[in-house]
């Protein structure tokens, strides 16, 4: 049962791989309506299957308006020399920041 379970996170953490791409590739060439239902996707597989996004999965989107996040895009990047941290700013407002 064990093992079973274990592939079947698997398979759906590489399809939420591939639905993370896929909007960042309908961004690209324009399409926000695909990108954000790619992600709504990506969101729901995550969540009916309790498969968690790993870190650099969480850095690819931003949480407040489900948009992929591209940097020159839709989303600029400050470096913070005093807190020494960056700063992602998503075109929504939403703020995240990062230690480095």
């Amino acid at each position: 049962m064990t093992e079973q379970k274990g592939s079947l996170r698997q398979i759906i953490s590489e399809r939420m791989d591939i639905l993370l791409a896929l909007s960042a590739a309908a961004l690209r060439k324009g399409d926000e309506k695909y990108a954000k239902r790619y992600i709504y996707l990506a969101k729901k597989l995550s969540t009916r299957y309790n498969c968690r996004f790993t870190k650099s999965q969480r850095a690819l989107f931003c949480k407040g308006c489900g948009m992929p996040a591209l940097i020159g895009k839709n989303t600029t990047v400050r470096l913070r020399k005093r807190s020494k941290s960056a700063e992602y700013a998503c075109a929504c407002g939403r703020v995240r920041r990062f230690k480095y």
